[in-house]
């Protein structure tokens, strides 16, 4: 595996998928590799394809929400070696901009708010959800004043300190056991590992 590799994931920076492709890039040997945030599994699958990275990180099941779709469609009709798979634990936690806001609507990939659903129901009981591309993309946005009053983002929690958003509640995966597998892809055609 060379040095000066591009490594395409989905989401941005402080996103579970950045967190396994520095993961993944530093236990196959990467000493200097570029970590490029391409927000949806589609877009990876095409940077991939177009030879914009050289490898490309995928979540693609949750042990209770299931297979992640977003990706099964991304990579449908196209030759990847799959280099390394992992599952990893999913922790997610609700930050909203201030701490007495009245939380009116939960925002976030849909993954995270599936593996979080009876809690979240419980807790935030007259809540909207509202699906977006990235659990960090949704922090962002909170940040930025991007959402309606009442917003709060489901996202790990160095995500929601990154943008300086109030911890409301931390852990409301629905099982302290939540995992999702991702994996580590090239492009069949691509040269071999030495």
């Amino acid at each position: 595996m060379a040095d000066g590799a591009r490594v395409g994931y989905m989401g941005i920076p402080h996103s579970n998928s950045a967190h396994m492709a520095r993961s993944f890039s530093e236990g196959l040997g990467l000493t200097d590799y570029e970590l490029v945030p391409l927000m949806s599994a589609k877009n990876v699958m095409d940077a991939l394809v177009s030879g914009d990275i050289d490898y490309g990180v995928f979540a693609t099941m949750n042990r209770f929400a299931g297979t992640v779709v977003e990706t099964r469609t991304a990579m449908k009709d196209h030759d990847v070696e799959t280099l390394g798979s992992m599952w990893t634990h999913i922790h997610h936690c609700v930050f909203k901009r201030n701490p007495d806001d009245k939380v009116t609507k939960l925002v976030s990939h849909i993954q995270a708010l599936l593996q979080s659903e009876r809690n979240l129901e419980r807790l935030y009981p007259d809540a909207v959800w509202e699906e977006c591309e990235d659990t960090a993309y949704a922090a962002e946005m909170l940040a930025q004043g991007k959402l309606p009053e009442g917003s709060a983002a489901v996202c790990r929690r160095d995500a929601g300190e990154f943008y300086g958003l109030y911890l409301d509640n931390e852990n409301v995966e629905d099982r302290k056991e939540n995992m999702t597998l991702f994996t580590f892809v090239k492009m069949r055609s691509a040269d071999p590992l030495p």
